[in-house]
C-alpha cells in the first residue's frame, strides 16, 4: 500500500470551493431541476458566522447573567433565525433547468423567476422547511466537499 496523502480529504478547500445540491421532490425524491449551490460547514464562511453568532450569544447570556443574577439562554426563535441566517449565508447561488434543459441563473416561485440574494435564500428556507432541511444536510456531510 503506498503512502497516503490527506490533502485528498481537505475539507476545508472543498467547502470553501463549495457543492452543488440537487433539490429532491419530498414526495416523490424526483430530481426537481434546482440547483443550490452552498458553502460547507468546513468553509471560512460558516466558520466566521458560527464564531460571530456564539460570541453574540455568549454576550448576552453574561450580560443578563451579571445583571440578574442567572444566565439565561437565547429563546427557540433566536436559535432558529441564527440557523436560518447561517444556511442562507452559506448558499452562493441557485439555478434552475427550464423546459429546454437549459439552466439559468434563477428559480419560478409564484409564477416568476427569482434570482439568488442571502435573503431570498432566507425567504425560501423560511417558506420551504424541505429545502432548508436539504440544504442544512448538505451543508454537514463532509463527503460532499471532498474532491473525488
Amino acid at each position: 500500500m503506498g503512502k497516503f496523502d490527506l490533502n485528498s480529504l481537505d475539507t476545508v478547500k472543498g467547502s470553501n470551493d463549495g457543492f452543488d445540491v440537487n433539490l429532491y421532490n419530498p414526495a416523490t425524491n424526483e430530481d426537481t431541476g434546482i440547483i443550490i449551490t452552498v458553502l460547507g460547514k468546513d468553509s471560512d464562511c460558516f466558520q466566521q458566522i458560527t464564531k460571530k453568532q456564539n460570541k453574540k450569544r455568549m454576550d448576552m447570556m453574561s450580560k443578563n447573567g451579571f445583571r440578574s443574577g442567572k444566565i439565561s439562554s437565547p429563546s427557540q426563535e433566536e436559535i432558529e433565525a441564527n440557523g436560518l441566517d447561517l444556511l442562507a449565508e452559506c448558499t452562493t447561488g441557485w439555478k434552475s433547468s427550464d423546459e429546454n434543459g437549459e439552466y439559468k441563473d434563477s428559480i419560478f416561485l409564484d409564477k416568476k423567476d427569482v434570482v439568488f440574494s442571502v435573503d431570498n435564500a432566507k425567504s425560501l428556507y423560511s417558506r420551504f422547511p424541505w429545502i432548508k432541511e436539504q440544504i442544512d444536510i448538505a451543508i454537514g456531510d463532509r463527503a460532499n466537499f471532498i474532491k473525488a
